[in-house]
């Protein structure tokens, strides 16, 4: 059967402040021991730190925390450890370091110890003071009447309103509550980005002075922080600036008056932009949150790296994304940030239940695309933007990097953060080591079909790595589930498009896994062993586009529960008859309808054409088995 063509819900956003710097002679120590630590271009972290071969558990997603209100109450949060003592799946355990004896690697453990003592007791005012956290919220938050605008938004004094967190400057014209939602979402994020990416962060170096002389095993981080001064908290050298802008229109015209010199167009086109010579990124409220992810991703990994500059770039100044030669990665480890989510108090990043994974594992696993290879995809920014399919080559570094960071084991991951060191470093990659890293991930860990039978989710994947709280996006398509499997996914909630063709699922599975389809857009369950009454699910919808009931035991009476939004709708194959017609005929936004291989006569087809003569009818064409 000809695959059915699926709408790219993938932006192709190009990843491409006031300063304060931080001082004094505690930051001057601090340097000092972290250089000699990790060494002046943090090449001893890439040696040692990084070097360490633990075990992994089968957890395939980074877990980190996130700031809490003081008045939550630890008891309602689920436990890091299982009964017997042992880890949980949802314990924060970003890098694989358990019992690494490097000293890098210990002083990675103390701030994720810190963010852990925070969990466990959210009112120690000495942790909140440490990490800059009010008293009464997890998130400071400002405003002000804004006055002075950067030159290239051309903005009056009194048009826009500032809004500051610990660590951005939001400069809007959305909303009150759009900018204090953005606004929370930036803070928590940052803290995230700290967590998984450390050893790219500037405030390694104050961890690592702060953790001096720490002993994890004997000394809690609270009694550790109470040998130091009250006044001690992690400093930035200055806030990162966002602009927030109130809708896409606003956004596309501010994006094309201040970015004549760039392709303006295509940026216009997207709903996020980071821009790496300004310093600033450009958004405009969304109610998915990945795009924005995505571009603040990129700006802390230029401006908040440990050799970050906030001088603009200029010709004696090279910026990794413009010139590394895998630039795949640039966009990869952006793209692997869009996952971001929370749920019980902790953000989780990538998983096989990644948004991005989603698209992706359809198109292997189902539409038959070739995955692509790591040297297929290496290139520079320039080369790569002139290429005519870039929505296949994003979709294919997003779910190298997943791989690489969630799937192909500790060495790979510990390798892949290595190389981001040393790229945010402004140590390019013309050594012939990089390219022998290249080599071996695509030979040991990385070829094509590695990383597609990495797309393919099984019964034991759902045991192990259940999905934690909503999602937008989730494709099963062509997967190795059983019921008793997804018996062990709780319901979801929030989805825009649901593929569970080709399962062994029934009418029961289906409405226990999809609590609701208030906001779904595309759902398939083709193939597998639903019948009308999961119209009981479909009752109410009114953003759905597209349903495939392909191949299914729907009948006649589904056609009550048909929702009204549908354009596209697939029964091919189906317990089907002229009676359904009506119904059919009753759908004002029908525009493509395959009921070839069901009960419909050409009687029915006929009053279909006369009802509706725009109508495209059975599309695809099925080829007759020789007799």
């Amino acid at each position: 059967m000809v695959s059915k063509n699926r709408f790219d819900r993938w932006g192709l956003g190009e990843g491409v402040a006031s300063s304060k710097r931080a001082s004094g002679i505690l930051y001057l120590i601090a340097f000092s021991f972290f250089s000699v630590l990790f060494g002046s271009a943090s090449r001893s972290f890439a040696e040692e730190a990084l070097e360490t071969k633990p075990e992994w558990d089968k957890i395939d997603r980074t877990t980190a925390f996130i700031p809490l209100p003081a008045a939550t109450d630890p008891k309602t949060l689920s436990p890091l450890v299982d009964a017997s003592g042992k880890p949980s799946r949802k314990t924060a355990n970003v890098a694989a370091r358990s019992g690494s004896p490097n000293a890098a690697d210990q002083i990675w453990n103390a701030y994720i110890e810190l963010w852990r003592a925070h969990r466990e007791s959210p009112s120690d005012s000495r942790i909140r003071g440490l990490f800059g956290l009010p008293a009464d919220a997890d998130v400071m938050i400002t405003q002000r009447r804004g006055r002075v605008a950067p030159n290239l938004l051309d903005w009056r004094p009194g048009s826009f309103r500032v809004w500051q967190t610990d660590h951005f400057e939001i400069l809007s014209r959305a909303s009150d509550l759009e900018s204090k939602r953005v606004a929370e979402a930036l803070e928590r994020e940052y803290w995230v980005w700290t967590q998984v990416f450390f050893p790219v962060w500037e405030g390694r170096d104050q961890i690592a002075l702060l953790a001096k002389d720490w002993n994890l095993d004997t000394t809690t981080a609270s009694e550790h922080l109470a040998t130091l001064s009250p006044r001690t908290r992690l400093k930035s050298r200055g806030r990162h600036r966002v602009v927030l802008l109130a809708d896409a229109n606003q956004y596309r015209a501010t994006i094309q008056n201040a970015f004549q010199e760039t392709d303006a167009a295509a940026v216009a086109a997207s709903t996020g932009f980071y821009s790496d010579t300004q310093r600033m990124s450009f958004f405009f409220p969304a109610r998915d949150l990945a795009t924005l992810h995505h571009e603040v991703c990129h700006q802390l990994f230029t401006e908040a790296s440990a050799h970050a500059t906030r001088r603009r770039p200029n010709s004696n100044l090279a910026l990794p994304t413009a010139t590394t030669k895998d630039f795949w990665l640039i966009e990869g480890i952006a793209g692997y940030m869009e996952s971001l989510r929370y749920a019980d108090g902790l953000a989780f990043v990538g998983g096989w239940e990644s948004p991005r994974l989603q698209l992706a594992r359809y198109q292997a696993l189902i539409a038959g695309v070739p995955i692509a290879t790591l040297e297929e995809l290496r290139g520079t920014r320039n080369k790569i933007q002139s290429q005519p399919d870039l929505s296949r080559w994003y979709s294919q570094s997003s779910l190298h990097t997943h791989h690489l960071m969630d799937v192909a084991g500790t060495d790979a991951r510990r390798d892949l953060l290595k190389y981001l060191v040393d790229l945010y470093s402004n140590r390019l990659d013309a050594s012939s080591e990089t390219d022998a890293m290249i080599r071996r991930f695509s030979e040991e860990v990385c070829s094509p079909a590695q990383v597609q039978r990495s797309l393919r989710v099984d019964d034991a994947h759902l045991l192990s790595n259940p999905i934690d709280g909503a999602i937008g996006t989730l494709c099963l398509a062509g997967c190795e589930i059983s019921q008793s499997g997804l018996a062990h996914q709780p319901s979801l909630s929030g989805l825009t498009w649901c593929d569970l063709s080709r399962l062994p699922v029934g009418d029961a599975d289906v409405r226990r896994l999809i609590s609701d389809t208030v906001v779904m857009d595309q759902l398939s369950l083709e193939a597998t062993g639903v019948t009308s009454q999961v119209g009981e699910l479909l009752r109410g919808t009114t953003e759905m586009r597209e349903l495939d009931l392909s191949f299914t035991h729907v009948d006649d009476a589904i056609g009550d529960a048909l929702p009204q939004s549908i354009t596209t709708l697939w029964l091919s194959g189906s317990e089907v008859t002229d009676a359904l017609v009506p119904s059919l005929i009753a759908m004002p936004k029908l525009k493509t309808l395959d009921v070839q291989r069901t009960g419909i006569t050409e009687t029915g087809l006929n009053q279909l054409r006369k009802a509706n003569p725009n109508l495209q009818l059975n599309p695809l064409r099925f080829a007759v088995p020789n007799q």
